[in-house]
């Protein structure tokens, strides 16, 4: 643990002690009995834990519980039943280390006591007093949207800071990444709403009515644990297929990094043998120019290998136009595209895009693999790679396409060419195209294929223009 982060979660176990001692007169005014009725619900109610995409934070499907019990006994007692069913649920289920158990208990305290200081501002009041009445017209609407938002913003900021301490990221981009992407807002939408649901519940049958809302929070967690479970294994075939890649390039590189050296090797040889002798000028230029050549052409291959090995998704500003220049530039030395020529027709103006640069260089990569194969063994004339970039202005969005003049493809394949493991090379492995698939998805894109009708295929990439620039 940092300093900062050691700090915090002192800081926060602190605070939530404090608002435990301020309210402990409000605990027990419920009584012994329903207190340990509703313990034994917040412990269940906690048991369903769900780690983030990332898997650096947790998400507790115990929000809708907890908001419940805020509006039905008012925050002094829910904060207290809610310390205790999570220390008990720590020691019985998640097991935590102690100093995160002592975080979790008292960002849930603080979380629970903003909710219930805006419930309680915004004119609501605990149910428990008035009962069923009290939810008659729209007077408890804007009390309980008030405390929810109020309990998500402070549930999560305070947990993606512990986050950022800990992994040295900004704080709101580590919130945004652990909370604000789609399926996890979705989530935090259908728990909270099923709040209300549980309050009627409560008033109208008693605790047994409470059981009926156990099962579709499980549900939810078994969704949300096989979205992650799906998430993560789309990532890890992302790096599969970036390590297959690699491995399909190791021999074409070794084999031209061998050219280069023997190149080297032989002049460096030749001028060694006429050192004191009688070399003239121009064969010593040549020479010179020829080893020259050959190290810039290894120095080409070996900054291609660096931009195309780091692991992760690091979006910057790119310039999509550089990204295909390096990336052509990177295989044209290569043996398998020695009789390909690339014809690239770059627009004058792209605005800059929010991208991961290795990423987008995996994508060309396989569809310039992949038409370089095609043009292969198949009677093709002039075996020719081009590359057009545009801007379309109308949907603020940058158009990447790359043809070739290979066979096409096939009318039967069309429809499955982007499935996993689907492939028509005897020695392919099928995540090539599925890999494209998924990174430019990531990006916020599209990739579409068609066959053009003179020969050959199309891809076709569209990117959003960074800030709709």
């Amino acid at each position: 643990m940092t300093q900062g982060l050691v700090a915090y979660v002192a800081i926060v176990g602190a605070v939530g002690g404090a608002l435990l001692a301020l309210s402990f007169h409000g605990f027990w005014a419920i009584g012994p009995m329903y207190l340990a009725a509703w313990i034994l619900v917040s412990l269940l109610a906690e048991s369903l834990w769900l780690p983030t995409v990332t898997g650096k934070a947790m998400e507790s499907m115990a929000s809708t519980v907890d908001i419940s019990l805020l509006i039905l006994l008012g925050y002094k007692p829910a904060i207290w039943i809610v310390a205790i069913g999570f220390t008990l649920a720590n020691v019985f289920f998640s097991h935590r280390v102690w100093y995160k158990a002592i975080f979790n208990a008292g960002q849930n305290v603080i979380t629970l006591t903003a909710a219930g200081i805006a419930f309680t501002a915004l004119g609501g009041a605990p149910l428990t007093e008035n009962g069923l009445a009290a939810l008659r017209g729209h007077g408890m609407t804007l009390p309980w949207v008030g405390a929810t938002v109020v309990y998500f913003l402070v549930n999560t900021f305070l947990v993606s800071a512990a986050v950022a301490l800990d992994s040295g990221r900004p704080v709101l981009k580590t919130w945004r990444e652990e909370y604000l992407y789609y399926n996890a807002l979705l989530g935090s939408v259908a728990l909270f709403f099923l709040s209300p649901l549980i309050v009627v519940s409560y008033l109208a049958i008693g605790f047994f009515g409470l059981v009926f809302f156990f099962v579709p929070l499980f549900l939810i967690k078994e969704a949300g644990a096989r979205y992650i479970a799906l998430e993560r294994a789309k990532d890890e075939l992302i790096s599969s297929e970036r390590l297959a890649a690699k491995g399909e390039m190791a021999a074409e590189i070794a084999h031209e990094l061998n050219n280069y050296l023997a190149a080297i090797s032989g002049r460096a040889q030749l001028l060694l043998m006429n050192v004191g002798g009688s070399i003239q000028p121009d064969r010593l230029k040549e020479g010179a120019r020829i080893i020259f050549e050959q190290a810039s052409n290894m120095g080409i291959l070996v900054k291609g290998l660096l931009d195309f090995s780091h692991k992760g998704v690091r979006r910057q500003p790119t310039q999509l136009n550089d990204v295909v220049r390096r990336t052509v530039e990177f295989i044209v030395p290569q043996n398998k595209y020695g009789q390909v020529a690339f014809d690239l027709d770059l627009a004058g103006y792209l605005p800059e895009l929010d991208l991961d640069p290795a990423q987008i260089q995996q994508v060309l990569l396989n569809l310039f693999s992949n038409a370089a194969d095609a043009m292969r063994g198949n009677d093709v004339r002039e075996r020719r790679i081009a590359v057009r970039t545009r801007f379309k202005t109308a949907g603020q969005e940058v158009e990447l396409a790359v043809e070739d003049t290979g066979p096409g493809i096939p009318a039967s394949d069309m429809t499955r060419l982007f499935e996993p493991s689907f492939t028509t090379k005897p020695e392919g492995h099928g995540f090539g195209l599925s890999t494209c698939y998924r990174i430019v998805q990531n990006h916020g894109g599209r990739i579409a294929v068609e066959n053009l009708s003179r020969a050959g295929a199309k891809f076709t990439i569209v990117l959003p223009a960074k800030n709709g620039a």
